[in-house]
């Protein structure tokens, strides 16, 4: 959220020297930044056993697919989970754009569509866990694509904002989701085609589920390292002009070790 005043100035040599404009960015709630924050870490968890289960078993699955006896549970905490990263994501495109407005609505879009597109596919899951039909899996297995395209472009969209505040490892990692998500795409096109409701598993998918535990780990450890940018008002010179952490006893540049994330 943004707000902004204006102060008067000193000598007026112009409409424009007469006031100075200043956008303060007001601070995020601490609760949801922290449940944001473990919910990233729980993400992480989840995709790395993800990745684990696919490599033993052979086998792809999202929430409370394949069924079982807390399908239900599953499917709550997948919503939760998205509602909450999709908070922390939106502070940093609220923070984003003072540099680059057109990157912050890029995310805002995108963290829009993948929360629907999140919310479509657990209801899904739900009817299909009631008794839906058959073509309840077919619009299943589209939709599940459509979350994976709309989370890796979420996650790409906000590059310019790691490569401000975040290392260079972090910024680099995001790279790595979309282009994983296209070859899963691809291979359901040219190479099998899976059964509904959930893509096969495959190299590609047990990589992008590995990419994901590592980026979602390296996203809570930044935001908590730099919790100052969540949980304090920050000034719109802050943002344009200083790059030191006011939480560090020395003043050292934020994103200045590997993997400072």
């Amino acid at each position: 959220m943004l707000s902004a005043e204006y102060e008067a100035g000193g000598t007026q040599h112009s409409a424009l020297s007469t006031q100075h404009f200043r956008i303060i960015i007001v601070a995020m709630p601490k609760l949801l930044f922290y449940t944001g924050t473990a919910f990233c870490l729980f993400l992480a968890l989840t995709s790395a056993a993800e990745a684990a289960r696919q490599l033993r078993d052979g086998v792809l699955s999202f929430a409370a697919l394949p069924p079982g006896p807390y399908a239900v549970w599953a499917i709550v905490a997948a919503f939760l989970s998205g509602l909450a990263i999709a908070a922390l994501f939106l502070r940093m495109a609220a923070l984003l754009a003072a540099r680059n407005l057109f990157a912050a609505f890029v995310a805002l879009l995108s963290l829009t569509a993948s929360t629907g597109a999140l919310a479509c596919v657990l209801f899904l899951q739900w009817r299909m866990l009631a008794g839906g039909g058959a073509h309840l899996a077919e619009i299943h297995f589209a939709a599940l694509l459509v979350l994976g395209l709309f989370v890796s472009l979420s996650i790409l969209s906000l590059r310019p904002y790691f490569s401000i505040q975040a290392s260079r490892f972090l910024s680099a990692l995001v790279f790595f989701p979309l282009p994983l998500f296209v070859l899963i795409v691809a291979q359901e096109m040219f190479l099998r085609v899976s059964t509904p409701p959930l893509p096969s598993a495959s190299p590609a998918s047990r990589v992008f589920f590995a990419v994901l535990a590592i980026l979602f780990v390296s996203i809570a450890i930044h935001s908590i390292r730099h919790r100052h940018l969540f949980l304090e008002m920050t000034n719109l010179r802050e943002l344009l002009d200083s790059r030191v952490d006011p939480t560090s006893r020395h003043g050292r540049p934020i994103g200045g070790v590997a993997f400072d994330s």
